[in-house]
């Protein structure tokens, strides 16, 4: 199998400093890491000028996926993590520029902060080599396709709803907003939810794929959608989603652009893989899906699991320190709890046969007291054991996590090395 793995610095200290890359391609799969507009000398490129940072990063990442042997056209996905001070018509302005005619995934969450003041976003880019053109690996046809849901922003901004790459399903970030750009359940975290999954099954259909299909749920929420979360309404996560139990991140964020809007939710799928049968489409590989708990209770109660492999992949869901018990391991110590989740992250990992070197990328989600509470005299997990393979690694500050006393919720993505 032709996994071949490259890693790609930009040449910025802090890469060799905490150890991380900021770009792998591993087979034709091409990772980009989160970026700012720092420059080599700690500088901030375009201070206070959301259009000159975003052109200027992904100018840079792009190209990374040319070193990588891609092109601009292979790209599918461009997530943004943006701030309160961040101007949203001016950075659509520079994506626009770059990618109106491509028209990757374009999900822009607002967070907290980031490292510094002046930074106003950071994004995250994946792109497949050859898909623009059609391209084969393993066997399996990876010919990219877009699809919309109809949104005027869609056309005027130039992005998808959905991408297919062969058996591969990506979605950008799905709200209740309708094309005339009202908002569907004001007021009703449950009907916004069920909207947005009902609009997902029908993409879904359209791409031959189905809920079963399902690999991962991000759910993007704002500070209101417990307070409208209506429990004895009927949940259509309840009925079609938890007994396919996919991975399930909820990260409570610093709010949308319309303060009626309670949730964005991105979804990852690979058609057929929830079925019985091993698909002719995927090729040499055998993509039936098969789900992991690490035993908490919440995980059979809600209906999601806390790993999910499909072929080569494998998918660790948010992982925090919380204990079966419901009590939070390492409270008020930052370190401590990074630890704990990437311990239990890495033990999952290994039921599968993959090892640490397999890690391509690390999501962070961190509360705002995550520094507070960082113990410089606690052992680091992370400098021991995966700062020598230097993954991708993205750390965001968020609103809130579930508990007050939680300080970080972290997300994996590996590809196990053929044998």
């Amino acid at each position: 199998m032709n996994l071949k793995q490259s890693r790609y610095s930009s040449g910025a200290p802090l890469e060799d400093v905490v150890g991380y890359s900021r770009a792998m391609s591993i087979g034709p799969f091409i990772f980009v890491g989160g970026t700012t507009s720092v420059l080599p000398d700690g500088s901030v490129y375009g201070e206070e000028d959301s259009y000159a940072q975003m052109k200027y990063i992904l100018e840079k990442q792009i190209s990374f996926v040319e070193k990588a042997g891609g092109t601009k056209e292979d790209v599918f996905s461009v997530k943004c993590f943006v701030t309160d001070e961040y101007d949203e018509k001016e950075g659509a302005k520079a994506y626009s520029e770059i990618f109106k005619e491509i028209k990757p995934l374009f999900t822009v969450i607002k967070i907290e902060s980031l490292n510094r003041q002046t930074q106003l976003v950071e994004v995250q880019m994946n792109a497949i080599e050859g898909c623009s053109k059609g391209t084969k690996w393993e066997g399996i046809d990876l010919s990219k396709e877009n699809f919309f849901s109809g949104l005027p922003t869609e056309k005027k901004i130039g992005y998808s709803q959905m991408v297919k790459i062969g058996p591969f399903i990506y979605f950008g970030g799905m709200s209740a907003i309708k094309s005339d750009g009202s908002i569907i359940g004001e007021n009703d975290s449950t009907a916004q939810d069920n909207y947005i999954f009902e609009k997902m099954t029908s993409l879904l259909k359209q791409a031959g794929a189905t809920p079963a299909d399902v690999i991962k749920i991000e759910k993007y929420m704002s500070a209101d959608y417990k307070k409208y979360r209506i429990l004895d309404k009927e949940n259509f996560y309840t009925t079609i989603l938890k007994p396919v139990k996919p991975l399930l991140t909820g990260v409570t964020i610093a709010g949308f652009s319309k303060k009626e809007q309670l949730i964005e939710t991105e979804i990852m799928a690979v058609e057929g893989c929830g079925g019985k049968e091993k698909l002719s489409s995927w090729g040499n590989l055998d993509l039936r899906r098969k789900n992991y708990s690490s035993g908490s209770p919440l995980e059979d109660k809600i209906g999601y699991s806390r790993m999910v492999t499909t072929g080569p992949f494998v998918y660790v869901g948010g992982t925090t320190s919380v204990l079966p018990d419901g009590s939070v391991y390492g409270e008020e110590d930052s370190r401590s709890q990074d630890n704990f989740i990437f311990e239990k992250e890495v033990s999952l990992l290994a039921k599968v046969g993959a090892k640490v070197e397999d890690i391509v990328k690390i999501d962070a989600y961190r509360a705002p007291k995550y520094k507070e509470f960082l113990k410089k005299d606690v052992v680091n997990y992370y400098e021991k054991m995966l700062k020598p393979i230097k993954p991708l690694l993205t750390g965001l500050t968020i609103s809130a996590l579930n508990r007050p006393t939680q300080m970080n919720e972290i997300e994996m993505l590996a590809i196990k090395s053929p044998k």
